[in-house]
């Protein structure tokens, strides 16, 4: 009996030693992935800092590097301001605000504005070699109608924009000097540069600003609704804004 029990003690400390150890190496383990990413994302960090150098450099996206500002996590912006000042909004008071999501190529892939869906999807069908003056000639519908009816059609584009049934109107919030009135249900990097921009922003103006993947849609991306991926991992974004609404 009592060398039962001296066995079947040396197996219970065999086992827990077993799992020391693999407790150990487990830890171990999630350090040296906690290390490689933390690197892994660091050097990501670099490649968006000389991707959104060379967008801004970029003479045809309109963009003087003095005007830049850099904010929280890297996020930058620059606000346009219309020529004569009409209104500025006040904090606490309701704003409402056009985007346009885009990636560095300045390629839409998503919009609260119809007239930028509309813009967007008739320039790739330009490029696809579509022509829409010669399709309305030929066609008794709407510039509108006939736009909704490719995009809905065999040969539509790919991720057209615009869509009829859609319910096009521009985001509300209460601005307020943190951003605690913009919804919690917009990535971090929109929150940060849509907070910065708006400190400056006017009436009828528009921002742009430039988000770092990491408080994008980090290393995981995101996937529509059918499974294809719709934002690949480590990808910056830019998002268009344009203040066409403050009431008290």
């Amino acid at each position: 009996m009592r060398m039962n029990i001296v066995k079947n003690s040396f197996l219970v400390i065999v086992f827990l030693a077993v799992g020391i150890v693999s407790c150990v190496d487990h830890a171990a383990d999630n350090e040296a992935e906690i290390e490689q990413a933390r690197i892994d994302s660091l050097a990501q960090a670099e490649i968006e800092v000389e991707l959104f150098d060379d967008y801004i450099a970029d003479a045809d996206n309109g963009i003087n590097e003095d005007d830049v500002v850099e904010g929280d996590f890297g996020v930058r912006h620059v606000v346009w301001n219309p020529i004569t000042s009409v209104r500025t909004p006040e904090y606490n008071e309701l704003v409402s605000v056009h985007y346009a999501g885009q990636f560095l190529t300045n390629e839409i892939f998503d919009t609260t504005n119809p007239s930028w869906a509309q813009d967007s999807d008739s320039l790739n069908y330009v490029e696809e070699g579509i022509s829409f003056d010669d399709l309305l000639e030929a066609s008794s519908k709407s510039y509108l109608e006939l736009l909704d009816s490719l995009n809905s059609s065999d040969g539509a584009i790919l991720n057209p924009l615009y869509d009829a049934d859609r319910l096009y109107v521009p985001i509300v919030f209460n601005h307020t000097e943190d951003g605690s009135g913009i919804g919690n249900t917009f990535i971090i990097g929109f929150r940060i540069g849509l907070r910065d921009a708006m400190i400056k922003m006017e009436l009828n103006s528009e921002a742009l600003i430039m988000i770092p993947s990491a408080v994008a849609y980090g290393t995981f991306g995101t996937f529509n609704s059918d499974g294809t991926e719709s934002i690949p991992p480590d990808t910056p974004l830019i998002f268009k804004f344009s203040l066409v609404n403050i009431r008290p």
